[in-house]
This record gives structure tokens, C-alpha cells and sequence, in this order.
């Protein structure tokens, strides 16, 4: 596999095409009267673009993310692409993009309510300073989200565990991350609690027949990667090698799924499965390795290796999609693709 620094400027490139273009556009908003049926953009000023709400979102996460890197120093397109962030973050339109959220309460929940936290993080951290301010305007979008969270939790009797977007613990892993970040104690205690209240009891997750026809994560390895937020390293040690007992290198949840039709909007979520799983391996492995050694549990450190064997296959069909001339997988894959490259560079 190539570096990390190759991808930067494609998937800037694809960030840069696909948040400055309108159509085609996927609008999920529920009407409640015929004055809502207006132009996306007079709802949504910053994320009416990349085919749908949550897409657009993430992929300006990723651009942010993209100049941190040490290759967007000196790009051509690192202008371009602040005037671009700026022009889209500015304080006017996240207001907007907040008030709408609170006015539809289930709107882009939880998926599009997690990536907006991430972009908010990133811009937070970034060392570039035109980035850390649009961070205080973002912020008012993070608020608002953290809100509708403390309101939420409490009402869910159980969690979604399909592979899609509305998985319930892809999106309290990122929450809480931001939140934490944040040390918004309110909403991490809530994220934790609900965390808990969903997950604890679970035992030996069934990964033989995990994957379905359009997924784009693994609801057992999501649950993973959060519960790993939420534990102590004690209970973790008992909790994550019990329910991942049935994983091993020979599951299909580890195995990399043929893109039939690639213009299919659902089945090419399969490209950003591999890429998910990957990641989710790689942010697991290491606690899944000092579990094994304070164990002294030789099984557990083999089926870790054998996990990790299995990444690069992942990863190869959603990087070679990310970038591509296909706009149902390259109007999203491309983040996911830059996440997995860089839980490889971390391990």
C-alpha cells in the first residue's frame, strides 16, 4: 500500500469537487406543509451539496483534516480551500444549519449529528488558524447537537445495530470523543450511560452473519470501538475478548466483498464496509494486544495478528473507489478511506 501523503491531493481534489456541487442531491427532510418544499440551500446554506446532508458534512471534515497534513503545506489548492471552508463555515450559516437541527429534532440522527461533532473537533485542533476560527462558528452546530443528545438518550429503549447509518454506536463513539474533547461532562456521562445501558450485556456477537447487501459498518465492531471509549481497561479486559470470541481472520466480516454494480448507491457502501472495518481493527488491536499479554492468552494474540493480517485486503477496493469517476461512491467514500490510512499510520 502506498503512503498516506499519496492520497492527500486526490481526496482533496474529490473534498473540493464534491462540496462546491449542488446536484445531484438527495433531500431527506420531511415536509410538514408545503412551504418546506424549497431549494436545499435555503434550508441547509452550508451542506446543501455531495449528494446529501451528512455527506457533505463529512466531506468538509475531510478537507479540514486534509490540510493539517504536512503535503497541504504547499499545495496548489490549500487557498482554494480554506476561501472554500470559510465561505461555507461562515458564523450566519451555522447558525442557520444549527436552528434547523433543533427545529427537526430527528433529523440527520445520529449519523449526521456525529460527523458534524468531528468536523467541529478537527477545526478545533487544527495549527491552522483560519481553521480554529471557524471552529467558534461550528460551535454553535456542536451545542445544538450535544442538546438534542442529552434529550435523546434518555428516550431510546434499545439501540439500531444495523450496518447503516442510523447504527446507534458508530455515532455515540464520535459524540463522545467530541464531547470529551470538549469536557462537555453532561453529554459524555449521558453517552456513557446510554453506552452501558445498550451494550454491557452483550456476549459473543455473531460475525458469521454480520454483513448484509449494502452495509458500510460492522454493527459488532462499532460496538467495539465504543465500548473501548467507555470501559475501564479492567472491564474491558473481560468484556471485548468474550464478545469478540466469535471473530476470526476466516469471517466474512473480515473479508474483503466484491462491488457488483458500482452504480448502485446502496451496494457501493460495501467499498466503504472495508474500509470501516479496517479502521475499527487497527483502533482495537492495541487494547486487544495488552489484554492478550496481562492475560498471558496466546489465542487471543494470535487472532489479534490474525486480524491485522486481513487489513491492507480491506482497504484496497474502497481507496481505489474513493477517488473514482463513479459519483455513488465518490461523493463519500473518500473520508472513510482517509480515516482507515490514517489508523495505519497510528499503529
Amino acid at each position: 500500500m502506498t503512503s498516506t501523503a499519496d492520497f492527500v491531493r486526490p481526496f482533496a481534489e474529490v473534498a473540493l469537487a464534491n462540496i462546491t456541487r449542488e446536484y445531484l442531491f438527495a433531500a431527506h427532510h420531511v415536509a410538514r406543509r408545503l412551504i418546506d418544499i424549497v431549494p436545499a440551500s435555503e434550508k441547509n446554506p452550508a451542506f446543501a451539496n455531495s449528494f446529501d446532508w451528512h455527506s457533505s458534512v463529512h466531506m468538509h471534515y475531510l478537507l479540514a483534516s486534509l490540510l493539517g497534513t504536512e503535503a497541504a503545506r504547499s499545495a496548489e489548492w490549500r487557498d482554494e480551500a480554506i476561501a472554500i471552508l470559510t465561505s461555507h463555515l461562515g458564523e450566519a450559516n451555522m447558525r442557520a444549519e444549527a436552528d434547523f437541527l433543533q427545529d427537526n429534532p430527528s433529523w440527520e440522527r445520529p449519523y449526521g449529528w456525529a460527523w458534524a461533532v468531528e468536523l467541529n473537533r478537527v477545526l478545533h485542533t487544527s495549527e491552522i488558524a483560519d481553521l480554529r476560527a471557524l471552529g467558534k462558528n461550528t460551535q454553535v452546530l456542536a451545542d445544538a447537537i450535544f442538546e438534542l443528545v442529552l434529550e435523546w438518550l434518555p428516550k431510546v429503549a434499545a439501540p439500531v445495530r444495523h450496518g447503516v447509518h442510523s447504527n446507534t454506536a458508530f455515532a455515540l463513539r464520535r459524540i463522545l470523543v467530541g464531547a470529551r474533547a470538549q469536557d462537555r461532562r453532561d453529554v459524555v456521562d449521558a453517552l456513557a450511560e446510554a453506552a452501558h445501558r445498550f451494550y454491557a450485556e452483550d456476549q459473543a456477537w455473531n460475525f458469521r452473519q454480520e454483513r448484509s447487501g449494502h452495509d458500510f459498518l460492522s454493527p459488532g465492531l462499532c460496538e467495539a470501538d465504543l465500548m473501548a471509549e467507555v470501559f475501564t481497561d479492567v472491564e474491558l479486559g473481560v468484556w471485548l475478548p468474550t464478545f469478540l470470541s466469535d471473530l476470526s481472520p476466516e469471517s466474512p466480516a473480515l473479508s474483503p466483498v466484491t462491488v457488483l454494480d458500482p452504480t448502485d448507491g446502496q451496494q457501493s457502501h460495501l467499498y466503504g464496509l472495508g474500509l470501516s472495518v479496517a479502521a475499527s481493527v487497527l483502533r482495537l488491536a492495541p487494547s486487544l494486544e495488552q489484554i492478550a499479554d496481562q492475560a498471558r492468552d496466546y489465542e487471543l494474540f494470535a487472532q489479534t495478528k490474525g486480524m491485522l493480517a486481513g487489513v491492507d485486503a480491506l482497504m484496497v477496493p474502497g481507496l481505489e473507489a474513493a477517488a473514482s469517476d463513479e459519483y455513488m461512491s465518490s461523493h463519500w467514500v473518500a473520508t472513510f478511506a482517509w480515516e482507515a490510512l490514517l489508523s495505519v499510520q497510528d499503529n
